[in-house]
């Protein structure tokens, strides 16, 4: 990351999916130390079990997710811009292309929910605005990433 105003955050990410146990995503997670405004993009992996989605349960992956980025930013977000990420490297058999999806959550006090009222697609390059960068290829954040449910 060239730019000092922002931080960079990555890694995967563990859950327990409301309906059916233990889940994880491949996070990626820009702040900004100006605003201190988070995009985080949440990837569906292809190593996480079918019926525990993210999208099914996105209010469960930001409570995960949030303890995560306050560690890695050292500061509590300002406001978070979720996006759900899909693609070829979301599914055994891929069907169509890449897909990000904006997710508007509401904090309640059970944590996280998703009404899907809010939610909008984006193309790559919008993503890219957001975040300030090229996004790079899951494949290679995986390499680097040491998470026992996406070793091959």
């Amino acid at each position: 990351m060239d730019n000092p105003t922002l931080e960079y955050f990555e890694d995967v990410v563990d859950w327990r999916h409301r309906r059916a146990g233990r889940a994880h995503a491949l996070v990626r997670a820009v702040r900004s130390t100006v605003t201190g405004r988070v995009v985080a993009v949440v990837s569906e992996l292809a190593s996480n079990p079918d019926d525990r989605g993210v999208t099914d349960d996105f209010g469960s992956v930001a409570d995960a997710v949030l303890p995560a980025l306050r560690r890695a930013f050292g500061a509590e977000p300002v406001e978070v811009f979720w996006i759900a990420h899909f693609g070829a490297f979301s599914y055994h058999d891929p069907t169509g292309p890449e897909s990000f999806t904006q997710i508007v959550l509401t904090a309640g006090p059970e944590g996280h929910v998703d009404d899907l009222s809010g939610d909008r697609t984006f193309t790559a390059r919008d993503v890219e605005e957001l975040l300030g960068h090229g996004l790079e290829p899951v494949p290679q954040v995986l390499a680097r990433i040491d998470h026992e449910a996406t070793r091959g």
